[in-house]
């Protein structure tokens, strides 16, 4: 009976196997191989200059690269230290028995729902220093304001971008973490209550324990968005030139479409790709535990 399952299965997967080697494994291989070429990305002709692209990488003067990562890497500590707390809190709130929960699910979840272009334009006249609606009401109150604008200015620009994609992205984790709350058995939470237990007790002890492998998912995402990190900064970026809010996937853009260093974008995505990767299994093993069952 095995043996005529096989292929059967074999059949069923081979479309998707198919479209993921296409798409995703065959354009891997093809970046790591044109990074060890000088490729101006138009010419016909491509220098192969080995690891010198990887090299320059880790060596340039100023090291942009690292720079850039560096800017990835406060955008992971921010978002993670103000989202997910954040998340959790809403997600527990709005799993309960609160009134208009469902409306407030979907509102929480409208940003997510607006593209990425349309968030980033939005908040950048939010974040105008002339007449923009966050400096006309830190007037009101007479607190000071950025007159070079939020987004214009270097000591405010990349967090003012991580505020905006809090924003649009907070709903997201809201839904993901409100539906591992509502997995949980009432029973569970009712018997803590009924043991005297408080809702921080209860939350840390049953809550958490009974959500974490939706929580460690919910980290997992947050990772892989901070790394990959491009179109927000990029419109957000788009009129002001800034570079102290630029991150390793503009920086590649750049190398790639304005100065024409293919080989050397590609050695940024090849780069890009195994600190992904890396990230992902630090991330597993830092949040592994114990699954709880019940």
């Amino acid at each position: 009976m095995n043996k005529g399952r096989t292929p059967f299965i074999v059949l069923m997967l081979a479309p998707a196997v198919t479209l993921y080697f296409v798409f995703v494994l065959y354009p891997m291989v093809q970046a790591f191989h044109l990074s060890t070429y000088s490729w101006s990305g138009l010419s016909s002709t491509k220098t192969f200059i080995g690891l010198a692209n990887y090299v320059q990488l880790f060596t340039e003067q100023p090291p942009e690269f690292l720079i850039y990562l560096g800017h990835n890497a406060i955008f992971l500590l921010v978002s993670a230290l103000v989202m997910i707390p954040l998340a959790l809190f809403f997600a527990v709130v709005l799993a309960g028995r609160t009134p208009g929960a469902g409306f407030l699910r979907a509102v929480y979840l409208f940003p997510n729902v607006i593209s990425v272009v349309a968030v980033a334009s939005l908040w950048y006249f939010i974040y105008d220093g002339d007449y923009g609606l966050l400096n006309a009401g830190l007037r009101l109150v007479h607190a000071p304001v950025v007159e070079k604008g939020w987004v214009g200015d270097s000591s405010t620009a990349f967090y003012a971008i991580i505020a905006t994609n809090i924003w649009a992205t907070l709903g997201f984790y809201i839904l993901l973490f409100t539906a591992g709350v509502q997995n949980i058995p009432p029973s569970f939470t009712e018997a803590a209550e009924l043991d005297g237990a408080s809702s921080l007790q209860t939350f840390r002890h049953v809550t958490l324990p009974l959500v974490w492998e939706v929580f460690k998912l919910g980290v997992l995402y947050l990772v892989i968005h901070s790394i990959n990190l491009f179109g927000l900064v990029y419109v957000m970026n788009l009129n002001q030139k800034n570079s102290d809010t630029d991150v390793v996937l503009t920086y590649l853009y750049r190398k790639a479409f304005q100065e024409s260093d293919f080989g050397y974008a590609a050695a940024i995505a090849s780069v890009g790709f195994v600190i992904v990767l890396g990230a992902v299994l630090l991330s597993l093993k830092v949040l592994k535990r114990e699954a709880v069952e019940y």
